[in-house]
């Protein structure tokens, strides 16, 4: 193991045996592929993990990781199911819950992501910006990268914040991530449609967002249902109905477990 990759911390640990407040049950993988198994704690300041086990804490900076194991909390498990029953009021206590204790320990992110959708649906915008803002200030990529990011930029269009969304999208565009791409391409329709919602916006929406996922994305599955229903949408607008139909019926088939596909 190199000192670059992992900083072992040779002091005695006060830990109690069992579960300890802010730290979680896992292990992590460094990028030399070596495991770590512990009770791991994400150290905002020093953008490390700290691994503690045998009574000793090792420390593994956050550029040396590699993947972190960690099984999912029922906390997530119910919230998921709440959601699904339409119980949004008793998912996001859960969530909240779930968000604090595995802050960058892997499933802090899709429990944002659900917190930040039920704040919105709410109508609480500002709560579900600080929502995002809570993994955004511990991994800045979260803005513009992974499951948060699509939600992240509705909640700024939202409260007008263009030109960050704007922002944001280009840096997804130029990651070369391409499920990241797709999704910013999905905002740049919607940023079109934001300034008015009119069969030319329509077709520019299209022709600059919605159609490029469909045609040049299709293997990126997750942006793939909202591409559709939105092109729908837009074709509609611009008097195209068959076109609407085409794309509803693509959805249906191909994402019919989707929740696009149900609205």
């Amino acid at each position: 193991m190199s000192r670059q990759n992992v900083t072992v911390v040779c002091m005695v640990s006060l830990l109690m045996t069992g579960a300890v407040f802010g730290q979680i049950q896992g292990t992590i993988i460094n990028t030399d592929g070596k495991s770590f198994p512990g009770l791991l704690k994400w150290k905002t300041q020093a953008k490390a993990y700290t691994v503690s086990a045998n009574n000793m804490d090792m420390e593994i900076p956050q550029a040396s990781v590699a993947d972190i194991q960690i099984a999912k909390p029922k906390d997530l498990d119910n919230a998921e199911k709440q959601i699904a029953a339409g119980n949004s009021v008793v998912a996001i206590p859960l969530l909240e819950k779930v968000t604090k204790d595995y802050l960058m320990l892997k499933w802090d992110k899709p429990a944002i992501r659900l917190l930040a959708e039920a704040n919105l649906k709410a109508g609480e915008t500002d709560k579900a910006l600080k929502t995002c803002e809570t993994i955004i200030a511990a991994d800045a990529t979260a803005s513009y990268l992974g499951e948060v990011a699509p939600i992240y930029w509705q909640v700024l269009l939202k409260l007008n914040r263009t030109s960050k969304v704007e922002e944001c999208v280009l840096k997804a565009i130029k990651s070369g991530d391409r499920l990241a791409s797709a999704f910013a391409l999905i905002m740049r329709g919607d940023l079109v449609l934001a300034t008015g919602d009119t069969p030319d916006n329509a077709n520019k929406a299209l022709r600059d967002g919605y159609l490029r996922v469909i045609l040049l994305y299709k293997s990126e599955k997750d942006a793939m249902p909202e591409a559709l229903y939105k092109a729908a949408k837009c074709f509609e607008k611009a008097g195209q109905s068959a076109r609407a139909e085409q794309m509803r019926t693509e959805l249906k088939k191909d994402f019919s477990t989707s929740p696009w596909a149900q609205k």
